[in-house]
């Protein structure tokens, strides 16, 4: 059980689920995995700014004004593969989580960042060591799409049971669904899958599938920041 609020890293890679490393299967291997739907989108040449606006869910208000005050930013490309130790770092110290300690104020409560590189997952596992501060406090999800697609496979229609989203109107996409897992030690259920793969979350993973819309309500939650989405 937590202690106090977490604060939140997300790593999300826009179309990068083929390219996949080692640092990826090993946090899948220590968290909970499972699915974003995504609605329809009608315009492919919107799509890459279409899908992140559904997993910010920007349509309503701030994400202050949405979450108890809320302190959130957004880090996206542009960083060199010889400053990533540096990017690694300066994450971590703007939710305020170094290795030996946990600053009782932070810059933000939620850093979401819109990059892909596997070294950096790598980099902050290896600053948050089970048993460290930082380990306890950082809730950390990674969020992989498959970019363009013109198949309808691999599909959700198998999850059982059915999931809520596909009771209530809107077009949602039943296939190609972004892939998630969330770790945060000693918070978090550690699923039987281990690697990051579509067909290993769908057998193995222990969450199931959510509308890309309402993951930041998740995270929220889990920085208690808003009552549990759905409760």
């Amino acid at each position: 059980m937590a202690d106090k609020p977490a604060r939140a890293l997300v790593i999300y890679g826009d179309g990068l689920m083929s390219a996949l490393h080692s640092h990826l299967h090993a946090l899948a291997s220590k968290g909970c995995c499972g699915f974003l739907a995504l609605r329809d989108l009608v315009n492919e040449d919107e799509r890459v700014v279409r899908e992140l606006a559904q997993l910010l869910d920007v349509h309503d208000p701030a994400i202050s004004e949405r979450f108890m005050g809320m302190k959130a930013a957004m880090v996206t490309l542009g960083f060199s593969v010889i400053a990533l130790h540096e990017l690694a770092s300066e994450l971590l110290s703007l939710l305020g989580l170094q290795e030996a300690a946990v600053a009782e104020n932070s810059k933000f409560d939620l850093v979401f960042v819109h990059i892909w590189i596997n070294a950096l997952v790598g980099r902050i596992m290896e600053t948050i060591q089970p048993g460290t501060a930082a380990a306890s406090h950082l809730y950390l999800a990674l969020v992989l799409s498959y970019g363009a697609v013109s198949e309808i496979s691999p599909s959700l229609a198998s999850l059982c049971p059915h999931q809520s989203y596909t009771m209530k109107e809107g077009h949602v996409r039943h296939h190609h669904p972004m892939l998630v897992v969330q770790q945060q030690e000693a918070v978090t259920r550690r699923d039987g899958a281990k690697r990051f793969s579509f067909e290993e979350f769908q057998e193995h993973g222990g969450n199931l599938a959510i509308l890309a819309d309402r993951f930041l309500y998740e995270i929220a939650f889990k920085l208690w920041k808003t009552p549990k989405y759905g409760a």
